[in-house]
């Protein structure tokens, strides 16, 4: 199976504090490729606000917009807040199908006049706010509108904030970041908390940047954060949680993206850390608070995909001989692959995520059954015809699988029996 590593996952002795990873915009281009396919003008817009944008209702408030709302807000603006806009912005579109995140940011400063236009006289008149709501899809949506409006008015602001956290990683001391704490000027205004949730959301190494703003707070409690004026990036590294756990439960169906999944989780366990560590966090404080929610959402997913991973293995390696090549199939054995990936990245990652017991009884379940399996899995390939691809294909698959569980070097002994096994089956053969 063409999957990547699992040790791509693993980022232990590259920097204590850091993801070690790009941000989870890893895959931004094949990801925004995606949504322009699927919903055209609307796809440019999701793909440009993303970094201020989360599936769930944020946590706290003016630090994101949810997707659901911005959707309905589109749809409205598409029938009642600017049709001839959005008409024309469609149009070209068509023309210039590869300019049309271009086209869109443009669109942006356009639509800011008759938007605030709209909103002013809904705010002055009942009926009038009262038609708006209906027309948004509920008072929710209405709620969020001057948020939605914020981000348009702002893009520029947050395209910035995107283009200097992707310039922080040539930075390689706390010092360093810590030097750029200082020198930021953060944006007054409505617009702050999204362009501290659009930095952070960008960030190789969140966990460098924080420890750079605690060095010029006057304590390590999210108090006294607040009080030194650097409580909006606080906001945003609890915001980026909420994000990347969003991304958890939306990955954790059969047709999964892993790599994203297990780059989420890596990505959470990093923050999380630096926030439990180098913050005193005591019960009072909401930052704590988001982080217990947020860890309690990603543990009840991955307890449920992390039980599965045990009968997803067995499923592939124990299939016998004569039904081969009907039970052998594609998806089970992506579903074993994509399972143990997950338990490894779960595994870096089970201090943050509260799934040590689940994580550390599947890890010793699963070192137990590979084991047993691959030993018959050899011994089947021993009594198969010279040559036999299913039996080889299944010994690959479990060697495959234990260079996860075991290391490389493990998983070079057992494909040196196998390709003896094939040798001496040969020799006797030309006997």
């Amino acid at each position: 199976m063409p999957l990547a590593s699992s040790y791509q996952f693993s980022t232990e002795g590259l920097d204590p504090v850091g993801s070690g990873l790009d941000p989870l915009n890893a895959f931004g281009e094949n990801r925004s490729n995606d949504r322009v396919a699927k919903y055209g003008v609307l796809g440019a817009v999701f793909d440009l606000l993303d970094p201020v944008m989360m599936r769930s209702s944020p946590m706290i408030t003016a630090t994101a917009i949810e997707k659901k709302h911005l959707e309905k807000f589109w749809v409205w603006l598409e029938r009642e807040g600017a049709p001839s806009l959005v008409e024309q912005l469609k149009s070209q579109a068509i023309e210039n199908p590869k300019q049309i995140n271009s086209l869109v940011a443009a669109a942006f400063e356009n639509l800011v006049e008759p938007l605030e236009r709209q909103y002013a006289a809904a705010q002055e008149n009942g009926e009038t706010q009262r038609r708006m709501t209906i027309q948004l899809g509920g008072y929710e949506v209405y709620e969020s509108f001057p948020l939605i409006l914020t981000a348009i008015k702002y893009f520029d602001q947050l395209r910035a904030a995107k283009q200097l956290a992707l310039h922080t990683q040539q930075y390689e001391t706390e010092e360093e970041y810590s030097d750029l704490v200082e020198a930021i000027d953060l944006p007054k205004g409505p617009a702050q908390k999204l362009w501290c949730t659009a930095f952070v959301y960008n960030l190789a190494w969140p966990g460098k940047f924080m420890l750079g703003v605690l060095d010029h707070c006057y304590g390590e409690t999210e108090q006294t954060v607040r009080k030194s004026g650097y409580g909006p990036y606080g906001d945003a590294m609890v915001v980026n949680l909420q994000q990347l756990v969003d991304t958890i439960e939306k990955e954790a169906g059969l047709f999964c993206d892993i790599d994203l999944m297990c780059l989420a989780i890596d990505r959470f366990h990093r923050i999380a850390r630096v926030l439990h560590s180098y913050l005193d966090l005591g019960k009072s404080s909401q930052w704590n608070h988001c982080i217990e929610v947020l860890t309690a959402r990603a543990a009840k997913i991955l307890e449920k995909r992390l039980s599965e991973v045990v009968p997803n293995v067995t499923n592939v390696l124990r299939t016998p001989a004569q039904n081969a090549h009907v039970l052998f199939t594609t998806d089970k054995v992506l579903q074993a692959y994509n399972s143990v990936y997950l338990l490894d990245a779960a595994r870096n990652a089970k201090e943050s995520l509260a799934v040590n017991t689940v994580v550390d009884r599947t890890w010793a379940e699963l070192g137990k059954l590979l084991e047993v399996l691959l030993e018959r899995a050899l011994v089947d390939q021993k009594a198969a015809a010279f040559g036999d691809t299913l039996a080889i294909a299944k010994v690959d698959i479990a060697i495959k699988l234990c260079a996860i569980r075991f290391g490389a070097e493990y998983a070079q002994i057992m494909a040196k029996n196998k390709d003896n096994i094939e040798r001496r089956k040969l020799n006797h053969t030309k006997d």
